[in-house]
């Protein structure tokens, strides 16, 4: 039978659910007075943890107290900030004072200009214009290696030239033997040149007269002694005056300094160097730590100082080893395994006796060594050379079999009998040799005897010139011991991870940056690519300018580099496309890291071939994404502009490489300029019954470039209107300057009109003077003239009373992070005065602190006025009113601000700093007392608040911990007390409304049967009343 589903009584009226409802609330008071008293609990419960969240919001605020930055906080500012700005260091702790800085020198990018022509189309067209960076044959040493690392004072010297006229020249900013020179040959008072011969300065006096040159100390200073140009050490000759010399090896030179920069390579927890001694001792020896020459003799000398020693030459320029034992064997050191220790020391040098004489690890002044030319391999083995001057008169041969240095190289053949100069070519990259006979005819320097020593140095010449330039020699600029964080001209190259595709189309990701074996060098860059599952192979190229890969998988797809995260590919080079040269007859991938870049003249002419993909869609250039093509049969190929072909830069480039995967992949596709010379066509040769499509992969690379089609009825797609055909027929000049900047290689080029005629501009992106430009415009018919040079931005610490003083700083771009320790400086514009820099204390953070501690102190004031509050209106009281645990937390806290502080030093209650009770029990904050007690005693406030056992903060802890505290706080118990209650109220809860249920049902029962039973009442009256009375029977007789 089914339930009621009326409110009201169908027979009986009676409002059953309204009846059920009254009966069921009279039966559930006893609950619902239960349920008033639990969320009243409830309500006590959410103010004992709101009161305990603000106390623990007051630790927290307290603890900011605790620490020692308030109390040693610092400001810092400078006297002329439009001159020299200051600011404090992330975690910047510097000492208070003023220090003294002059901005001595910006920093600034090298720019030249060309020569002017008359039109923009008026150059060669032939040649090729070089440029890169570094690598200058005649590049001075620092002062600071000088002097056996004790470098040359800062200030002034007096020269007197042979006609008796003086000059002071202001070395107070010279940081190197270039500026040195520099300096001393843009004085046009005297006349005399200076120059270097070998480890000393010489200077030439260019007029003559009846006295020598002279140089003088100025103000007592000793800078001409340190230049080894005072009286005392300076040899006369005439129109000459040489100083002594003043460079060699010490113990102190660094090893990174050793071999013109390139340094020594030292492997990690590994032997390097192998000794064979004469007695059959063999001796092996890790350099691991070794940082100096000094490093490295003392760990040899402590390997067996019975059997060998180790020293520096007396003619500071090698190492020299003693082999102490006798015996039949012979003397010998080696690299172990695949190291270079051994050559980069110079001691694989054959022994003579029981002696090594190494090779020599260092050059002069402004010279480099013949072992670093061909990117380390050296020129080989020296001899003699004939030379022949124009005159016809019979050969010099000049022995250069002595030379180890390029500077031996030009004194050797200048001191011949030779009539002809012998210098560093103008590109500053190798040497010139020029006749001074007068001569018309040839003009010969050939190989002599059993060398090839002409040949060699790039200076064998027989032909009617006037001179013969040797070109680059490649001096080496990057080796394995060559620190990532040295490259980019000292902003350093961070390391991360790439991405290495072979011929195969295997790839690799090599991870450079796992913490704790991050790549620090060249070296570990190229260990870790060789160590790779692709089959390529990283070494250093042969121009020692970068690191070259090759492939070794030779396949037939395209060897690629790219970032997965960061840019460590790109900043050492090796994102450029790859190119093939013949490796042992076999045509082999290679990608070049060099730094050295070049432009072709010879195809300057304005055509569409040599538009840059940069200079496309308005200069936004096209998506670094895949773009792939299906020819008509079903032949695909794709290109890569975010790996493999990242290297193209110009629409020739690009055709050429589809061109070239098209053949690859056997896929008949042809691609090359369209008849209106506006866009790329590719047309189909495959005649498949399928359809020529382009499709961007995961980019806009094909939209870009115009050529997107899924057209399926197109044989031919037009990328028409790519570019201009105006733009196509852009003058030579300005495709010159296109395409230094599509190299992308720090310089940027442009061209402009001077008012006369056109010139082309070269800008290096990157200040500093190791971004100077080497720039190699032989045979270019470009000349170019300097007009700012790359220079460091310098900055001298300490007084300036005297020229010279204080402390020398450089920096390649204007900022200066460890001059005051603590304190980042940038130069704006050049001084000559010292401006202030003034480290001061400051209250801010301190003030501020209080401040929020004020606030969240008082945030609990107004908490407990409103959860103890007691309405005597309408006799109404807060959540909390008379109970122990606000009356606790109101207790403990006023007892903690009137409270004394003894034993915390000179304050010892917050009323003293500032710190005052009102009338409602809140603080309040003088913040001037509060300055006043910080400027007084910064020490003071500190020890009040931070001493471990007595200060404010930590006895406020304790309190707040007894009360809010996680174990065992009397707010936390209390909580859990309430919670608990809560939790055996909500069960009986639970049962009451279990039990009302039940009665609910029962009740709703008890009216459903009295409606059935009123029902059949009904039913049984209503038969009854249907009942009609019989009539009375008759009975009929028979007659």
């Amino acid at each position: 039978m089914g339930r009621i589903t009326s409110n009201v009584g169908l027979i009986t009226g009676i409002p059953i659910t309204d009846t059920v409802d009254q009966l069921i609330a009279v039966a559930g008071a006893p609950r619902d007075l239960l349920l008033s008293r639990t969320q009243g609990l409830q309500q006590q419960q959410l103010a004992i943890n709101t009161l305990s969240t603000r106390l623990l919001s007051l630790k927290f605020e307290l603890n900011k107290l605790k620490v020692a930055d308030p109390y040693e906080a610092r400001t810092v500012t400078s006297q002329d900030k439009e001159t020299l700005t200051a600011t404090l260091a992330n975690n910047g702790k510097p000492a208070f004072g003023t220090y003294q800085v002059r901005p001595a020198q910006t920093a600034t990018a090298q720019q030249l200009i060309s020569q002017r022509f008359e039109d923009l189309d008026d150059i060669q067209n032939t040649g090729t214009l070089s440029f890169g960076f570094g690598g200058f044959v005649d590049e001075g040493r620092s002062l600071s290696e000088l002097n056996s690392g004790a470098g040359v004072a800062r200030g002034q010297i007096k020269i007197i030239d042979r006609s008796g006229t003086s000059a002071v020249i202001d070395l107070s900013l010279a940081q190197t033997v270039d500026d040195v020179i520099e300096k001393i040959n843009a004085e046009t008072t005297i006349n005399v040149t200076a120059s270097t011969d070998g480890d000393s300065f010489k200077l030439t006096d260019t007029v003559g007269g009846a006295g020598a040159i002279t140089v003088q100390e100025v103000a007592g200073g000793t800078t001409a002694a340190d230049l080894g140009l005072d009286d005392g050490s300076i040899t006369k000759n005439g129109s000459t005056a040489t100083g002594a010399d003043i460079f060699a090896l010490y113990t102190g030179t660094k090893l990174t300094r050793l071999n013109d920069g390139n340094g020594v390579q030292i492997r990690d927890a590994v032997d390097d160097l192998q000794f064979d001694l004469i007695d059959g001792t063999q001796l092996t020896l890790d350099l691991d730590d070794a940082a100096t020459l000094g490093d490295v003799i003392d760990k040899i000398n402590a390997l067996d100082a019975a059997k060998l020693t180790a020293a520096i030459a007396s003619d500071g320029k090698r190492i020299e080893l003693h082999d102490l034992t006798s015996g039949g064997g012979a003397f010998s050191v080696s690299s172990v395994d695949t190291g270079t220790a051994a050559e980069d020391l110079g001691l694989t040098e054959a022994a003579v006796g029981a002696d090594i004489t190494g090779r020599r690890l260092v050059a002069g002044l402004r010279d480099t060594l013949l072992s670093s030319f061909n990117g380390g391999a050296g020129v080989g083995t020296l001899g003699d050379i004939d030379i022949t001057d124009r005159l016809g008169t019979p050969a010099v041969t000049v022995d250069l079999s002595s030379a180890e240095t390029l500077g031996d190289i030009v004194k050797l053949i200048n001191d011949s009998s030779a009539d002809v100069t012998a210098a560093i070519n103008s590109a500053r990259s190798g040497i010139t040799i020029t006749d001074n006979s007068g001569g018309t005819g040839d003009f010969i320097i050939a190989d002599s005897g059993a060398t090839t020593t002409a040949t060699n140095l790039k200076i064998a010449v027989n032909d009617q010139v006037a001179s013969v330039n040797s070109g680059k020699l490649h001096r080496q600029t990057i080796s394995e011991a060559t620190l990532l964080a040295d490259l980019k001209g000292g902003l350093g190259i961070v390391a991360s991870d790439v991405k290495i595709t072979d011929s195969n189309g295997v790839s690799t990701s090599i991870d450079l940056n796992k913490k704790g074996a991050e790549a620090k060098t060249i070296g570990d860059v190229i260990d870790a690519i060789n160590a790779s599952s692709v089959g390529v192979e990283a070494s250093i190229n042969s121009t020692g300018d970068g690191i070259l890969i090759t492939d070794t998988a030779l396949g037939s797809k395209t060897l690629g580099i790219s970032d997965t995260n960061g840019t460590l590919a790109a900043d050492l080079n090796l994102t450029r496309a790859s190119k093939t040269i013949d490796i042992n007859g076999q045509d082999t991938q290679v990608i070049d890291g060099s730094n050295a870049y070049s432009v072709d003249l010879s195809d300057v002419d304005g055509s569409p071939d040599s538009i840059s993909l940069s200079s496309l869609n308005g200069g936004a250039g096209i998506d670094d994404s895949d773009i792939l093509i299906t020819d008509s049969a079903g032949k695909t190929f794709a290109l890569d502009f975010n790996g493999v072909d990242a290297g193209i830069s110009t629409v020739g480039q690009l055709i050429d490489r589809i061109n070239e995967r098209a053949t690859s992949a056997g896929a008949g596709v042809t691609a090359s300029i369209n008849s209106a010379g506006t866009g790329i066509l590719l047309t189909d040769t495959a005649e498949g019954s399928g359809n020529l499509k382009v499709e961007d992969v995961n980019g806009t690379a094909a939209a870009d470039l115009k050529i997107l089609s899924n057209d399926n009825t197109t044989t031919e797609i037009n990328g028409s209107g790519l570019f201009s055909a105006q733009s196509a027929s852009q003058g030579a000049l300005d495709t010159v300057a296109s395409r230094i900047n599509d190299l992308d290689a720090g310089v940027t080029a442009s061209t402009f009109f001077d008012g006369v005629g056109y010139r082309l501009s070269l800008v290096v992106d990157q200040t500093g003077a190791a971004n100077e430009i080497a720039l190699d415009a032989e045979d270019s018919g470009f000349s170019f003239t300097v007009t700012s040079k790359a220079r460091d931005a310098l900055l001298v610490l300490g007084e300036q009373q005297v020229a010279g003083s204080g402390i020398l700083i450089s920096s390649p771009d204007n900022s200066f992070g460890e001059v005051i320790d603590g304190v980042d400086l940038t130069v704006v514009k050049a001084s000559e005065t010292a401006i202030d820099v003034t480290v001061a204390s400051t209250d801010a953070t301190f003030v501020k602190n209080i401040e929020s501690f004020v606030s969240a102190y008082n945030a609990i004031r107004s908490e407990l006025d409103e959860l103890t509050d007691f309405d005597d209106t309408d006799y109404t009281t807060g959540l909390l009113f008379g109970t122990n645990e606000a009356l606790r937390v109101d207790t403990e806290l006023s007892r903690l601000i009137t409270d004394r502080y003894r034993g915390v030093g000179s304050f010892e209650s917050l009323e003293e700093i500032g710190l005052s009770v009102d009338d409602e029990g809140k603080l309040q904050l003088n913040k001037s007392e509060l300055k006043e007690a910080f400027a007084d005693n910064p020490n003071g406030l500190k020890s009040f608040f931070t001493d471990e056992t007595n200060g404010l903060v930590t006895k406020f802890n304790r309190a707040i911990e007894s009360l809010a505290g996680a174990d065992n706080g009397l707010l936390g118990n209390r909580n859990d007390s309430l919670q608990a209650t809560i939790d055996i109220n909500q069960q009986r809860i639970d049962r009451f409304n279990e039990s009302l249920d039940r009665q609910r049902e029962a009740l709703l029962l008890q009216f459903y049967q009295l409606e059935q039973i009123i029902a059949n009442l009904q039913q049984s009256r209503t038969a009854l009343d249907s009942l009609q009375p019989l009539a009375p029977l008759a009975i009929s007789s028979r007659n």
